[in-house]
């Protein structure tokens, strides 16, 4: 799965679009002279797939294109992508138009809107690439992050602009640029097929498996830590139980197995004194409960004391004052006979006559003093029970306080053997204490008394990812990459023969470390760097991009099925002017030479069987009829990139 260019599209601020139509699976040459927008076109194919940098030239282009756009080639239909131009002053902008399908047309101006953005558009480019998931781990040591190859990535691949396909020091698009080079270097495994999906799925399982020998490993160290270095947990506790008396003294078990026995019969067997500690402990709490009822009981009574000692004071006090006032009244005899039957209201000391309603009437008073003295004889009637129960509560009281004192006594008796209560809770606590710390270590045994299958598996995964790890590791890896860069040789040292390069009658072969092409001489390796002529640089570069894009046509790799290269021709005709190629027949050398430039590009696509693209815009214009056939566009006698009629009025 992959994709090619179909046609690439300009949109004018005037609502117009101009459509340059593109072969897919073939060689498209577009010839023409100088500035009529041949170099623009990568920066155009490049901005629309997703570039977070707009580097399309100032100038005509930006003042009359609104959007540009790339019709695209798929295995199973047609995706259009239009970008717009970012304002002024602006890197890039985010509106992206986007539509797939199974046949998808060019739209129009008006149908252009934003249904996406640049960084969701890099992941559909990635799958209509065929990019799958892939990571590539930085060698120990390093601090980079992670690397995943993505769309941008491959796309280094893909462009070789002007001043890019003549560089002596560098061989792929943009590698000037910082970070690109060791980026290319990190993606080159993964693009070439030595890290493959199976590769990235069993780095997956590896990390897994690391995992999983994580959880075992601390899993064997906690039950180690139970068990404690070998015996020396059980022979400690089995120590401190044979210093508490609850374990005999004599050798100790030599086995761990052994040492867990016996430690299970010191938890099982009982504990001598437990029931003098208990024999004493009740009666000292007994005597504590005793005292605490004791004193409530005291509580209680001196309460119900206290409120009888006031009521017979208040008792007293009313007998004495209704005894004294009866006694004065009949002391001085003011109730007569006659002043009570005369049903007059008499004074009694004066015998005048009285108003109705004033004061009580005698009999009223008589009644009143009657009554106060039947209350008077009542509360004397009662007065024996009232002591009754005074003399009750005082006893009581006298009882509970004697009881006090005994208990009192009881405890300060108790108090003497203290000493020996507290050694002997002193040691029980002990006992306790290592009793407990038996238990604790025995109820966690049941889970690690057998380690053995644990300790298979620790090693089954360690075997695992020994095993895995060797297959992946950097090694292996550069073993693959060896061995791809070797079948790639034959084919780069043929094509330098055909191109008639320097070097070509020895080895040539990429270098990935440095990224270059190096030619393998009796006298060493000798790289791009160190070849001369701009002729040399360019035969070098077209034949390294053409063998790597075989390469990923025959092996499947998910890489651009595109390749564009700009101005090859420039090292032979540097002043090339806007004229007919026909013009420079007086150069039959140079004519040839790019002549087999093209023709050996036209080669290649044709034995790929339409897997690959080839674009190449140039000034040369060759009169031959393979040649005339693959030129798709010829912009000369004012025919441009940007038709003249959108800019000329303006």
């Amino acid at each position: 799965m992959t994709f090619q260019l179909n046609d690439i599209v300009l949109y004018g601020f005037n609502k117009k679009k101009r459509v340059l139509v593109l072969k897919p699976g073939k060689l498209n040459i577009i010839t023409g002279a100088s500035k009529t927008g041949k170099t623009a076109l990568i920066e155009i194919i490049d901005y629309c797939l997703g570039s977070d940098d707009c580097r399309i030239p100032e100038g005509i282009i930006r003042q009359t294109v609104e959007w540009v756009g790339v019709r695209l080639a798929l295995p199973e239909g047609k995706a259009f992508i239009a970008r717009r131009l970012p304002d002024s002053g602006a890197q890039a902008s985010s509106e992206v138009y986007y539509t797939v399908g199974t046949n998808i047309v060019v739209p129009g101006y008006k149908e252009l809107y934003q249904t996406t953005n640049s960084q969701a558009l890099g992941g559909l480019l990635a799958a209509h690439a065929g990019i799958r998931f892939n990571v590539h781990e930085p060698p120990p040591g390093q601090i980079r992050p992670a690397l995943s190859a993505g769309i941008r990535h491959a796309l280094l691949f893909c462009f070789q602009q002007q001043s890019e396909v003549i560089s002596q020091r560098h061989l792929f698009h943009k590698q000037g640029d910082p970070f690109i080079p060791q980026a290319i270097k990190d993606v080159m495994p993964y693009f070439l097929g030595a890290v493959t999906d199976e590769h990235v799925a069993k780095v997956q399982q590896v990390r897994q498996l690391h995992r999983d020998l994580k959880t075992a490993e601390k899993k064997l160290h906690e039950q180690e830590s139970i068990r404690g270095t070998g015996l020396t947990r059980a022979h400690s506790l089995l120590t401190e139980a044979r210093d508490m008396g609850i374990y005999p003294s004599g050798q100790m078990p030599e086995s761990w197995e052994a040492c867990v026995n016996a430690l299970r019969e010191v938890q099982q067997q009982p504990i001598e004194q437990e029931q003098e500690l208990a024999a004493a402990g009740d009666e000292f709490r007994a005597l504590q409960e005793e005292r605490s009822h004791l004193g409530e009981e005291l509580d209680s009574i001196k309460i119900q004391l206290e409120a009888a000692e006031a009521l017979s004071v208040d008792r007293n006090g009313f007998i004495e004052e209704g005894s004294a006032q009866v006694a004065r009244l009949r002391s001085i005899e003011l109730f007569g006979d006659s002043s009570s039957d005369s049903g007059q209201h008499l004074c009694p000391l004066c015998h005048t006559t009285l108003p109705e309603g004033d004061v009580p009437s005698v009999s009223q008073i008589q009644a009143a003093m009657d009554r106060l003295s039947k209350e008077v004889r009542s509360v004397q009637e009662h007065s024996p029970q009232m002591d009754e129960v005074l003399l009750f509560l005082q006893n009581r009281l006298n009882d509970v306080k004697t009881r006090l004192r005994s208990n009192r006594e009881s405890l300060d008796a108790l108090q003497k053997t203290k000493a020996e209560v507290a050694r002997i809770r002193d040691t029980f606590s002990r006992r306790s204490y290592i009793l407990g710390r038996i238990g604790l270590y025995i109820e966690s045994l049941p889970a690690v008394e057998d380690d053995s299958e644990l300790r298979r598996e620790i090693e089954n995964l360690k075997t695992q990812i020994g095993t895995l790890e060797e297959e992946l590791s950097d090694e292996a890896v550069d073993e693959k990459m060896q061995s791809f860069i070797g079948l790639m040789t034959s084919s780069m040292s043929s094509w330098s023969q055909r191109l008639q390069l320097e070097f070509s009658d020895f080895p040539l072969r990429l270098d990935v470390k440095r990224l270059t092409v190096v030619a393998d001489t009796p006298d060493g390796p000798v790289p791009m760097l160190h070849m001369g002529s701009g002729a040399n640089w360019v035969g070098y570069h077209l034949i390294a991009h053409l063998a790597l894009h075989q390469w990923f046509v025959t092996k499947q790799r998910p890489v651009p099925g595109f390749l564009f290269i700009d101005q090859p021709s420039q090292v032979y005709f540097p002043q090339d002017p806007d004229v007919e190629a026909s013009s420079l027949e007086s150069r039959d050398e140079d004519r040839e030479a790019v002549g087999r430039m093209f023709c050996l590009a036209k080669d290649v696509v044709d034995s790929l069987n339409a897997g690959l693209q080839v674009i190449i815009t140039d000034h040369a214009d060759i009169r031959e009829q393979w040649f005339q056939e693959c030129v798709i566009e010829r912009w000369r006698g004012g025919e441009k990139l940007v038709p003249t009629s959108w800019y000329e009025r303006t």
